[in-house]
């Protein structure tokens, strides 16, 4: 939908009608990458906002898409369509699979359009084909690691999916409508200040330690596959496991930071 935009932005501008933004169209690289001093193949540790030590030595995020908006929506205001308000800039109509825990940026598999003008929040698209798809089973998440906290120490694993798993069913059904499977898969608004330009690349880094803060690790399920392990499960049934995928979707800028690098990353 938002590659068809671009696209029709494109044809205007090779018309020389892009008077609604004033500004150039712009193609770019775009990569996502853990935090920068993340090492390959070492595990990342940190101490969750609950006062657990957590290892992590798996955490790979499937990305389907990112976007970039001239607009912040006020929270509480969107109205329940997945489209921000506002003029989208730029799209990234490509997936990556991103190993959060290697700092090293990893291109998309799509190059980015755009036009040169002022972005204030970005998001992400995390599926594996049609965001409207009503069931999807791309593993968006795969994770595992071990927590300590006090006495307690366990070794967990998990994966994440996003299709009926976590459908939201209407409160009203006169609004069969209202909790599109959608919001469910995209991560928005994240804050950002970017004006994309000629010769340039996007960058996202994401840190995981977000993910976990509000998880208690002591609720997980003995794990069916891990002897001695325990899991989350894929769903929201229990705190684990729906803390986990709230943190997942997460908008905070100490997650999902978007950066305008002046050249691609070598």
């Amino acid at each position: 939908m938002r590659h068809a935009w671009i696209q029709v932005l494109s044809c205007l501008g090779c018309c020389g009608c892009v008077g609604t933004t004033g500004s150039d169209l712009v193609e770019f690289d775009t990569y996502a990458a853990g935090p920068e001093n993340a090492a390959p193949s070492q595990p990342l540790t940190f101490t969750t906002a609950r006062g657990w030590d957590v290892t992590l030595t798996q955490a790979t995020l499937h990305i389907g898409a990112a976007y970039l908006d001239s607009a912040m929506p006020v929270f509480g205001s969107q109205a329940t369509s997945c489209i921000l308000p506002g003029l989208y800039v730029a799209s990234v109509p490509g997936a990556v699979d991103v190993d959060v825990l290697d700092g090293t940026p990893k291109a998309f598999s799509a190059v980015g359009e755009g036009t040169e003008t002022r972005a204030l929040s970005g998001e992400l698209w995390l599926t594996g084909g049609d965001v409207n798809a009503q069931d999807d089973p791309t593993p968006i998440l795969e994770t595992a690691g071990s927590a300590r906290q006090g006495a307690i120490s366990l070794s967990f694993s998990g994966k994440v999916t996003i299709g009926q798993n976590r459908a939201i069913p209407a409160s009203d059904p006169s609004l069969p409508g209202a909790n599109p499977i959608c919001k469910q898969r995209i991560v928005s608004p994240i804050p950002v200040d970017i004006t994309p330009h000629v010769g340039g690349a996007l960058l996202l880094r994401i840190n995981p330690e977000g993910w976990f803060d509000n998880v208690d690790f002591s609720a997980l399920r003995a794990s069916t596959t891990l002897p001695g392990g325990y899991a989350f499960a894929d769903d929201d049934s229990d705190q684990p496991s729906l803390n986990l995928f709230s943190g997942l979707k997460q908008t905070n800028p100490e997650t999902y930071a978007f950066t305008w690098l002046n050249q691609s990353p070598k």
